[in-house]
């Protein structure tokens, strides 16, 4: 399906990369919306959560602006499309340790933790490959094996079932879930839209992602 017969909806939590990840969709040719609070039912191919900031800060949001039980709904339709993008990607497990527990959207079981400070890794910003995990090396995936994309977190993903990682990447010893997938929700640690040409391909293909 091309892009510009698809539709992309943001959701805006006030607080992050909303104008970058906006901006990226429209120049690939996506019609791309940012939903707005008082819509009573989300409805797109595809609805991004993006996000720059704390997991706690990002839950409140959701539930101050009424995305939750949309997110929700949505969700439970049979095209539905969700990504998730670094903040985004992690709150869409069931719980998250950045200052205090707070629970998440649960759509993919796991939690998220911070960098061991024994790594003397607080945060890990730049460039990081991403692995794509062996069994779906012969994927649409394959493509991004062992490429570069931008990262910017100090917490990351540890899911409950391997099943789930399609991805991982390391840094400083350690090894963290880059990308995830469970049903037609999908979420990357990365930054695609600050990832250059790769980023960019990731995002011009998204669609191909959906089960």
């Amino acid at each position: 399906m091309r892009n510009n017969l698809l539709t992309v909806g943001i959701i805006d939590l006030k607080f992050n990369n909303l104008f970058s990840i906006y901006k990226a969709f429209v120049n690939l040719g996506y019609k791309t919306y940012v939903i707005p609070q008082k819509q009573k039912k989300i409805n797109y191919d595809i609805v991004v959560i993006p996000g720059v900031g704390a997991f706690r800060s990002g839950m409140q949001a959701i539930e101050k602006y009424n995305y939750k039980d949309k997110l929700l709904d949505y969700s439970e339709k049979k095209d539905s499309f969700i990504y998730g993008i670094c903040l985004g990607m992690q709150l869409l497990f069931e719980k998250s340790y950045e200052f205090g527990c707070t629970d998440g959207l649960g759509f993919i079981k796991g939690k998220v933790i911070k960098f061991n400070k024994n790594l003397k890794l607080k945060t890990n910003i730049g460039w990081s490959k991403i692995y794509i995990s062996s069994s779906n090396l012969n994927s649409k995936f394959k493509k991004y094996d062992d490429h570069y994309f931008y990262f910017v977190h100090s917490y990351y993903a540890e899911p409950s079932e391997k099943k789930d990682i399609l991805a991982l990447s390391k840094n400083e010893r350690i090894k963290f879930t880059s990308i995830v997938q469970k049903n037609n929700i999908l979420g990357s640690q990365f930054h695609p839209e600050k990832s250059g040409k790769m980023g960019l391909d990731f995002l011009d293909t998204l669609y191909r992602f959906k089960d």
